[in-house]
């Protein structure tokens, strides 16, 4: 299947490891022109070499204006953006009652600079002739009540808002659209199983083979999983789709 990434100008944020490298590289793949973000310039300039990227920038989400200075410096370095996959960072793990004090900093790590990213980049991705693609990231916590990440329940459903605000706004300029993302094996996982741990006094391999049961295909994805349905709702295939949530969890998720 042709999916007409050829030339397409595309920002990944938080895509020098795990899904969001994932999402880079696929796009890559399909002929687009991809600028790889880290907070470590280093890192993100020797992934971007790695997966063939057109450039990389770097950018700490938390620090107010940064996101809008990536999203311009990105721009120049490709003559323009057809694409933005918005990928932040996550809170504090544990219940609401357990995370006093951890608000604005949850704030700061996955909200806000949701809300800054997208302003900068909206105004660059409408098109009457070819809709941009503008993709958020997200998490199983949007959907399903989870006590162990309640704070990401809080801020990240505030994105999901955001999207399914933006697609109205957009539309019929860009296509904005949410994956939540399951469990998959990547750092992010393996950091997350490994504070579960500590806290719970089990060792890391109980965390996981929990985990592992709770997901009805029997494992943890692999990035690559899920990076192909994020290149197709980048693609031109994807032109009919917005203001969905796409779930690539395994069927982790037993709502309707």
């Amino acid at each position: 299947m042709e999916l007409g990434l050829a030339g397409r100008r595309a920002l990944v944020f938080g895509s020098s490891s795990g899904i969001g490298r994932a999402v880079a590289a696929g796009l890559v793949a399909e002929g687009a022109m991809v600028v790889v973000t880290s907070r470590d310039a280093g890192k993100a300039a020797a992934v971007a070499a790695e997966i063939g990227a057109a450039g990389s920038v770097a950018v700490d989400l938390t620090v107010p204006g940064d996101g809008a200075r990536a999203v311009a410096d990105a721009t120049a370095l490709l003559g323009g953006l057809d694409i933005c996959v918005v990928n932040t960072g996550g809170g504090k793990p544990g219940p609401i009652m357990a995370t006093d004090g951890a608000d604005d900093g949850a704030y700061q790590a996955m909200l806000r600079p949701a809300l800054e990213v997208s302003r900068a980049a909206a105004p660059l991705l409408v098109d009457a002739d070819r809709p941009g693609r503008l993709l958020y990231l997200t998490a199983r916590s949007i959907v399903e009540a989870s006590p162990d990440l309640a704070l990401s329940s809080v801020f990240r459903s505030g994105v999901n808002a955001l999207a399914r605000s933006l697609a109205l706004e957009l539309a019929p300029g860009a296509t904005v659209n949410v994956i939540v993302t399951g469990q998959f094996d990547t750092g992010a996982l393996a950091r997350f199983e490994a504070a579960r741990s500590e806290h719970e006094g089990r060792t890391v391999a109980e965390v996981r083979a929990e985990h592992v049961a709770s997901i009805p295909l029997g494992r943890v994805g692999r990035a690559e999983e899920l990076a192909d349905v994020a290149v197709f709702l980048c693609s031109d295939r994807a032109s009919f789709v917005t203001g969905t949530v796409v779930r690539v969890d395994g069927g982790a998720v037993k709502g309707f």
